[in-house]
Order: C-alpha cells, then sequence, then structure tokens
C-alpha cells in the first residue's frame, strides 16, 4: 500500500469512453496515483466523506448539534472560496502504481484523533493509496467529486448536508448555493 508524501493536488473529471470519473492525486513528491471511480463508486464513498467532514467538527462541538451545523457550512464555505479550482492539474512524473488507472472498488476510513483522517482508496485486490484529509481536504474533494458527476449526468444528488438539514448543493456552473 502506498503512503505518499503529502497531498499537492487533486483532479477529478469524467471520461465519457469509460462512463467514470478519474481521480487523479499528487504528491509533494511529484507521485502521481489515477483512478477510475465508478457512479456506484461515488455513491458509496460520498457518505463517507460527509462523515469525515461531521467528525471535524463533532470534535469541535460536542454537545451542540446546531452550533454543528454552523461550524460544518463554515468550513464547507471556506474550504471551497480558498481552494483553487481554476489552476491546471499539474501531472506527476512518478506513477507508483503505474501510468494506467486503477479501478476502485473498497474504501475505508481510519479515524484518527487530531487533524486528519486516513482515508483509504483501493482496488479488488492490489495496492491502493491512502489519503491524509484534514477538514479543508475533505471540502475540495467533495467539490470535485460534485462537480464531475454532474459533467457525467449521472444523476447523482452529491449534497453536502449539515446537521441542521441545510443544504450546499453544487450548481452545473461551479457556484455554491445554500438550500434550505
Amino acid at each position: 500500500m502506498s503512503n505518499p508524501n503529502q497531498l499537492e493536488q487533486f483532479s477529478a473529471s469524467y471520461d465519457a469512453a469509460e462512463d467514470r470519473l478519474l481521480l487523479r492525486v499528487r504528491t509533494t513528491d511529484d507521485a502521481e496515483f489515477r483512478f477510475w471511480l465508478t457512479r456506484r463508486f461515488v455513491e458509496l464513498l460520498w457518505p463517507i466523506l460527509m462523515k469525515i467532514a461531521d467528525a471535524f467538527n463533532s470534535r469541535k462541538a460536542p454537545d451542540n448539534p446546531q452550533a454543528r451545523s454552523v461550524l460544518a457550512e463554515m468550513a464547507h464555505g471556506e474550504a471551497v472560496g480558498a481552494a483553487n479550482f481554476s489552476s491546471q492539474y499539474q501531472k506527476g512524473s512518478q506513477f507508483p502504481l503505474g501510468e494506467q488507472p486503477i479501478l476502485l472498488a473498497r474504501i475505508s476510513v481510519n479515524a484518527k484523533e487530531g487533524h486528519t483522517q486516513t482515508l483509504t482508496l483501493l482496488p479488488q485486490e492490489g495496492q491502493g493509496l491512502h489519503l491524509e484529509l484534514d477538514e479543508k481536504l475533505v471540502h475540495v474533494l467533495a467539490r470535485l467529486l460534485q462537480e464531475a458527476a454532474i459533467g457525467a449526468e449521472w444523476g447523482l444528488k452529491l449534497q453536502v448536508v449539515t446537521n441542521s438539514g441545510t443544504v450546499l448543493e453544487s450548481t452545473a456552473t461551479g457556484a455554491q448555493r445554500l438550500l434550505h
């Protein structure tokens, strides 16, 4: 199992010929990891990402669900607002798992105390990738998946839902809007 340096950049795009999302992850040591995500896999991954995001908010306000909802809205807005979604993805020079994308089939999370959670993405057999995600990276990855899924026209409802039921939904143009 590969355990890269720090994450540098994510990219998620739809490949119509494969009818899959291509997730590319580049690390600070210039390694690139490429994965295929099927519609089914994205449906399985989404609630896991939302649970990771909620875990960060639960630590900040463990006994106050309303405060956690406000914190979730703020965290999502800040992460998405601060991320640079317009810069071109810079291809890595090393491919520890090979240049061909790997079809992902399994997901696991290692809940840790602290400021990160480990998301492990695995194929049916073979090596995968451990992603150390902080709160910001969870929201950035979620946003990338939302936008790629919109491009795929899969009809998925990938919504960031706070504990109070407020839904932050990505529109086709990439702007965030608050829905109640």
